[in-house]
C-alpha cells in the first residue's frame, strides 16, 4: 500500500464548515508543501491557527513567549504565552473543527504532546471537534523506554501518565489522551504505515519540529538527555549540534564503555546558550551507530550519576523530578543503584500503560 501521511489522507475530505489549525513548520506533506497553504488552496475556512511552543516557524528557543501574528493573513494565535499554555475555550465558539497536524518527537517533555492534551480539554467544553493528521512516530511506534509519570509530578513537560519514550504515534497518543477527556475526536490515520519502521522509512525529509532538534538522531538523543538539563551541563543547545553533544565546565572521568549503540568521541566546544553560554566546556559528541539498541535514557542515567558523584549540587533534583516523573531517582542516585537497576523499576510501573496502550493503537 502507498505511503501517506495524515494530512495527505484528509486532504480530499476536509471539512467545508469553520477550522482552525493547531501546527508549525513540521506540517508538511512528503513534499514539503505547508499545509496551510494546500487546505487554503483548497478553499477550506480557516479561522485561525494556533502556535504551539517554538511558534508557527517551530524557529523559538524553549521556554521562549510566543507572540500573535498572521500567516497569509490568518490570525495566528499564540498558545505559549507567559500567562497560560492553553486554549481558551472561547476561542473554539466560532469553530467546527480543529486540526493538529505537528510532527512529534516521541518524548514525554516535548511539549507539543501537551499541547494536544490541552486542545483536547478545550474542545470539549466548547463542542468542537478535533481531528489529529497521523504521522510516523520518529522513534518508532515499537519501542516503549523509561519511568512512567507518577501522581502528583504532572506538568507542562509531563502531562499525563505514560512513560518517558511512549512508543506511539501522534494519533495514537491523542486517543489515549483522550480517554478520560471525551472530546469529540478523529483521527486522520496514515495509509501503509508499520509502527516498527522509523521516520526515514517513509520521509526522504526531516523537517525539523523545534530549533534544537534539527536531526532525526537528536529526537533519539533527546527523549533521555532531556534529563540532563536538570544539571549543571550543556547538551549543545546554542551549537550546531544540539543534543548530538554534551559538555561540563570541568574534568570528568565518565565511563561510557557500557553504552551500546553508539561511539562517544571527546570534544570541547562553546555553547551560547545556558547553560554554560560562552565557556569552554569538556564533553562528547554522540555518534549513533544503531538505533535498535541505543538507550538514551541509560546514558542521560550514567552521566547523573557520575555528576552526582562528583558534587551532588551539580544537580537541580525539584527540576529532575519533573522531567522524570517522580523523585525516584534523587533516591536511586543517593543509594548508588546501578544503571541497569535503576531500569528495571520501569518494567512494574509500566505494566499497565502497555496493556492500556493496546486499545489506543492504530497499526501493526
Amino acid at each position: 500500500m502507498e505511503f501517506k501521511l495524515g494530512i495527505e489522507s484528509l486532504l480530499p475530505d476536509l471539512p467545508n464548515k469553520p477550522i482552525a489549525l493547531l501546527t508549525n513548520a513540521s506540517g508538511v506533506t512528503q513534499d514539503l508543501i505547508q499545509n496551510i497553504d494546500l487546505m487554503m488552496k483548497k478553499g477550506a475556512n480557516i479561522r485561525k491557527i494556533f502556535a504551539p511552543e517554538h511558534g508557527i516557524y517551530a524557529a523559538l528557543k524553549n521556554g521562549e513567549i510566543v507572540r500573535d501574528e498572521t500567516y497569509a493573513g490568518i490570525p495566528v494565535k499564540s498558545i505559549y504565552t507567559e500567562k497560560s499554555h492553553q486554549i481558551d475555550p472561547v476561542e473554539l465558539e466560532d469553530i467546527e473543527t480543529v486540526i493538529y497536524d505537528i510532527q512529534d518527537g516521541g518524548a514525554r517533555p516535548y511539549t507539543y504532546v501537551s499541547s494536544l492534551k490541552h486542545l483536547l480539554g478545550a474542545a470539549r467544553k466548547a463542542g468542537t471537534q478535533v481531528i489529529v493528521c497521523d504521522r510516523p512516530a520518529p522513534l518508532s511506534g515499537s519501542v516503549v523506554d523509561g519511568p512512567m509519570m507518577q501522581p502528583g509530578f504532572r506538568s507542562f513537560v509531563g502531562i499525563d501518565d505514560f512513560p518517558l519514550r511512549y512508543g506511539m504515534t501522534i494519533g495514537e497518543m491523542g486517543q489515549y489522551l483522550n480517554r478520560d477527556i471525551n472530546a469529540e475526536l478523529k483521527i486522520s490515520a496514515m495509509a501503509g504505515y508499520k509502527r516498527s519502521y522509523y521516520y526515514d522509512a517513509y520521509l526522504k525529509h526531516f523537517v525539523p519540529p523545534s530549533l534544537n532538534l534539527p536531526t532525526l538522531n537528536a529526537l533519539f538523543v533527546f527523549v533521555g538527555m532531556v534529563l540532563v538539563e536538570s544539571s549543571k551541563v550543556s547538551v549543545g543547545r546554542g551549537t550546531p549540534y544540539p543534543f548530538s553533544q554534551f559538555g561540563y565546565d570541568g574534568s570528568w572521568s565518565l565511563d561510557l564503555k557500557q553504552q551500546r549503540g553508539a561511539i562517544f568521541r571527546k570534544i570541547m566546544f562553546i555553547p551560547s546558550l545556558d547553560p554554560l553560554s560562552g565557556q569552554k566546556l569538556e564533553g562528547f559528541s554522540i555518534h549513533i551507530e544503531d538505533r535498535k539498541i541505543f538507550r538514551s535514557i541509560t546514558l542521560a542515567i550514567s552521566v547523573l550519576k557520575h555528576l552526582f558523584s562528583l558534587d551532588k549540587g551539580n544537580i537541580d533534583f525539584k527540576h529532575l523530578s519533573i522531567l522524570y516523573g517522580s523523585d525516584e531517582l534523587r533516591r536511586f542516585l543517593e543509594e548508588d543503584l546501578d544503571v541497569n537497576k535503576i531500569a528495571e523499576t520501569w518494567i512494574d510501573s509500566s505494566r499497565d500503560y502497555l496493556e492500556a496502550r493496546k486499545a489506543f493503537l492504530l497499526y501493526d
